[in-house]
């Protein structure tokens, strides 16, 4: 068993190792293996954090081997990163951004993002797994006594990673063969560095004055962290950690890219467009170096036969990329002056949502006001990260901050950028091994559970308190919550960077609550349960709430029952949730009576069907129940009346009009299939029980009902839920696919044709070459109709509902199903203008979005037709509820926002 300590810097960039020699704490930097092109392959103390998924016959055999695996078909590392720049369409980058990335689920196969058509794709879970798996691999190799996944490893993260992205981590650290980890933030790293470097110690700084204050400022390649550490007679402590901020060196390389594809005179594809920002990358290092020259010429090969001869290039001089950098991302501003929305400055590229301001001081001011430090600006700090090594992005940073302070602030020196946070990390192992005094500080955020799951309430209650140590554990007395079982719970969570003094059990306002940067609390997704306990015969008991920050630096959250020991882990969810509003509430003895009568309809025999409530009639009995109209019923109310349905789901095999009432309730109140709280639990279990198929599918008003129902929850399903039905539908619509087996009857007519479409349409997940063909086989028949238009909107939009960016059809793919639309004559005009805003919607992202030409085209006959109101949302404008109501083919319920 070794005994070596290791730091790991798992970067957004580079990655880097370092452990230490000897009890005496000696840090040496320990270079990696790895293919550095075609024929070589060596050791370098930086491993790019690229992944390349080469085409089958791209490279010469034996050009992807390594000495531990000579039938490698990826590359890690630095050949990869040369090959991407050649071939950007397959190369994996940033996959450390995606980690935080809360509108798409990181545990999906995402990257490329930008990738070629053929390309495989992995998630940034996995794109994170192969980097560690291939240092493991490369230890083993390079020091076979002494095999990683037997030493003690501290990873580092970003400060600003939210405990989402923490865990996502360590998962993929886990998979990679690595248990016996320790999460230490970035920030503190490069500052244990610091101290190692200049032979300083925790408890006596010699060169740092008590009431010191150091503002550690770590830009990187995708993130910005801000932290603020203080030095008191107790010694160091970390005092401030700023929010989770996704603006970095990549953000400039952007920009830069936009900036110069005008002179190179023509329309860059994306995979282009790959290389041209890796040129401006090189650009930007050389000319915001040490010594940098007057100007550098980025060279963009030329596509298909034009590889060589259509070669472009442009010059880039550095007083260009100096305003543009210096004055667009770091321009000089009073310590006052609020953040900016909806400021784009390349800024959300590549699917990842980038901050809305692009300007680094400004985000720093609203870090130091918030936490109480507008009198009083650090007098002392120290930069990491790759942006920061430019000596002109480091002398405007202290120019600013002298500004605000008045008076002089010291740069800390340093030394080693590229490997100070993984040395950092070994020394922080160190320090703990031996027992030695730490910087202080602990967790860096309260976080507090709100008392209502279902909104009413603003009051919140304090469970894990900011700077809890790793390790410890706080049980809190009281208040006793009562916990269902065998049912979904959800608790909303928040944190606050800056509220040190709540305690576990205080109660707190967090009505304020919000996304903003300028928040006091963030809204994180709810932490969300179904607590199975058959052995317990009940269906609710009394629990305590416990909060924990575990020795590898995550948080955990529990339920603990009063009696006996058993606990309830809450864990949070991989994506973020939908807003939901407010909508008519009724109290708990009318939603009761409202579910009983649910109930009675189902349970009652046939033959007792000419007294009470009919199924068939029953939506409309609740209607008269609650004295509204169902179309105003609240997201709460339909999903407890969904409740309702599920516990009579036996009894819909009685009779046809049992079947097919049951579909239609279940479906009605769980539609959209998402936009709630657990919804995605709620959609699975609804999927489970059609599982079994109907009772009576020879009769098609009973088979209408399920196209319905499952088109109503598609938004929901899951990728594999999705395939499965596809698999149904393909074989009845796709040529070619008549063999596959299918429940679905091959003798049908048009009205059940058409229900199938909208069900086929709806199918957000399923792969993007099948939606390009049901697209083509759409408007081959294509008559302009109100039918036809919402079909082929909703295939081709470029946001979906449900579903992530990675599954949008290509620009290229619809523009011929816009061109003829835009032939054609306009009967139905206001829904013309709606599809074609819906399927050409800036966006942002290139790989979404329509060249110039073509938007100006589609702009310029919406003016002609009088549909200027359609314009806004062509330009970006974000959609109204109206418009997603549109897209989901009904009325969204009361208080669901998409």
């Amino acid at each position: 068993m070794s005994n070596w300590l290791v730091g790991i810097d798992l970067g957004t960039s580079n990655t880097a190792l370092a452990r230490i020699v000897g009890d005496e704490g000696k840090i040496e930097t320990l270079k990696l293996t790895q293919r550095v092109s075609e024929s070589e392959v060596r050791e370098q103390s930086l491993l790019p954090s690229f992944l390349y998924l080469p085409g089958a016959h791209e490279l010469p055999e034996g050009s992807l081997s390594l000495p531990w695996d000579p039938k490698r078909d990826f590359m890690v590392g630095e050949f990869a990163r040369v090959q991407g720049s050649r071939v950007p369409g397959r190369v994996v980058v940033s996959a450390k951004s995606w980690l935080a990335h809360r509108q798409a689920d990181p545990s999906q196969p995402l990257l490329p993002w930008d990738g070629a058509p053929d390309a495989p794709r992995v998630s940034p879970v996995e794109a994170s797994r192969r980097y560690l798996e291939h240092l493991r691999e490369a230890f083993r190799h390079q020091y076979p006594d002494h095999p990683l996944d037997e030493c003690e490893i501290v990873l580092t993260v970003p400060a600003s990673f939210d405990e989402l992205a923490r865990e996502l981590t360590v998962s993929a650290a886990r998979q990679a063969g690595l248990d016996k980890i320790t999460l230490l933030e970035e920030p503190q790293a490069a500052f244990y560095h610091y101290l190692y470097a200049n032979g300083l110690s925790v408890e006596n700084p010699a060169n740092l004055q008590p009431g010191d204050q150091i503002l550690v400022c770590d830009i990187g390649g995708g993130t910005s962290d801000f932290t603020l550490i203080e030095y008191a007679d107790k010694g160091l402590r970390r005092v401030a950690v700023g929010e989770h901020l996704m603006l970095g060196g990549d953000n400039l390389d952007i920009s830069l890219a936009y900036l110069v594809e005008p002179r190179l005179g023509a329309k860059l594809d994306i995979l282009q467009w790959g290389v041209l920002r890796n040129e401006c990358r090189r650009a930007k290092e050389l000319l915001l170096g040490d010594d940098p020259p007057d100007k550098v010429t980025v060279t963009v090969p030329g596509s298909g036969s034009k590889l060589l001869a259509g070669t472009m290039q442009a010059d880039l001089s550095r007083d260009e990329v100096e305003k543009l950098v210096l004055d667009g991302f770091f321009p000089v501003v009073p310590i006052d002056e609020p953040l900016q929305a909806e400021r784009r400055l390349g800024l959300k590229e590549w699917g990842l949502p980038y901050a809305s301001d692009p300007a680094v001081p400004r985000h720093l001011s609203s870090f130091l006001r918030r936490h109480g430090r507008r009198d009083h600006i650090p007098n002392k700090i120290l930069f990491n990260g790759g942006a920061c090594r430019a000596l002109a992005i480091r002398q405007r940073m202290l120019q600013i901050l002298e500004s605000w302070r008045g008076g002089p602030v010291e740069e800390l020196t340093n030394p080693e950028s590229d490997l100070s946070v993984a040395r950092g990390a070994a020394y922080y192992g160190h320090l703990k091994r031996s027992g030695a005094r730490r910087i202080g500080g602990g967790i860096a955020r309260s976080y507090y559970l709100q008392l209502s799951s279902d909104g009413t309430s603003t009051q919140a209650l304090c469970v894990v308190p900011r700077n809890l140590e790793a390790g410890s554990r706080v049980d809190l007395p009281e208040p006793v919550l009562q916990l269902t079982l065998e049912r979904p719970v959800r608790f909303p969570i928040f944190s606050s960077s800056n509220r040190p003094e709540d305690q576990p059990g205080a109660l707190v306002d967090i009505a304020a609550a919000g996304g903003s940067e300028e928040s006091e609390f963030q809204v994180l997704p709810a932490m969300e349960t179904v607590v199975r306990a058959p052995d317990l015969k009940v269906t609710e008991v009394p629990v305590l709430l416990s909060g924990e920050v575990t020795e590898i630096g995550t948080l955990s959250i529990a339920c603990r029952m009063l009696e006996g020991k058993r606990r309830f882990q809450l864990e949070f969810p991989l994506r973020g949730e939908v807003v939901l509003e407010g909508g008519p509430e009724f109290p708990p003895e009318v939603v009761k009576q409202a579910r009983e009568t649910i109930h009675e309809a189902f349970l009652r025999k046939p033959k007792g069907l000419g007294t009470g409530v009919r199924p068939r009639s029953l939506l409309a009995s609740l209607e008269q129940h609650f004295g509204l109209g169902r179309q105003l019923w609240s997201v709460a109310l339909l999903r407890a009346l969904w409740d309702g349905f599920v516990d009579v789901h036996q009894r819909r095999r009685v009779e046809p009009e049992y079947e097919q009432s049951w579909l239609n309730g279940v479906g009605y109140c769980l539609r959209p299939g998402t936009g709630s709280k657990l919804d995605a639990w709620r959609v699975e279990k609804t999927s489970a029980l059609l599982d079994s198929w109907l009772q009576f599918p020879k009769l098609e008003p009973v088979r209408m009902e399920l196209w319905v129902t499952l088109r109503r929850l598609a938004a929901g399903m899951s990728v594999a839920r999705q395939e499965q039905l596809w698999t149904q539908l393909a074989a009845v619509m796709i040529p070619g696919r008549k063999h596959w087996k299918t429940r679905v009857p091959h003798q049908r007519t048009l009205a059940e044709d058409n229900e199938l479409l909208r069900l086929a349409v709806s199918l957000s997940q399923i792969p993007v070459d099948d939606k390009v063909l049901l697209g083509e086989m759409i408007m081959k028949k294509f008559q302009g109709t109100r039918d036809d238009l919402w079909r082929i909107a909703r295939i081709g939009s470029r946001n979906l509902l449900g579903a992530g960016p990675q599954w949008v059809v290509p620009p290229a793919a619809v523009w011929p199903w816009i061109s003829k639309i835009l032939d054609s004559k306009w009967s139905e005009k206001e829904t013309v203008g709606w599809a074609l805003a819906t399927m050409m919607r800036k966006t942002d992202d290139i790989k979404r979005d329509f060249p110039d030409d073509q938007m100006e085209r589609v702009r310029h006959r919406l003016e002609k037709e009088g549909l200027q109101s359609h314009l806004a949302s062509l330009d970006g404008q974000v959609g109204t509820q109206q418009e997603a109501a549109a897209l989901l083919g009904e009325a969204l319920p009361v208080g669901i926002r998409l």
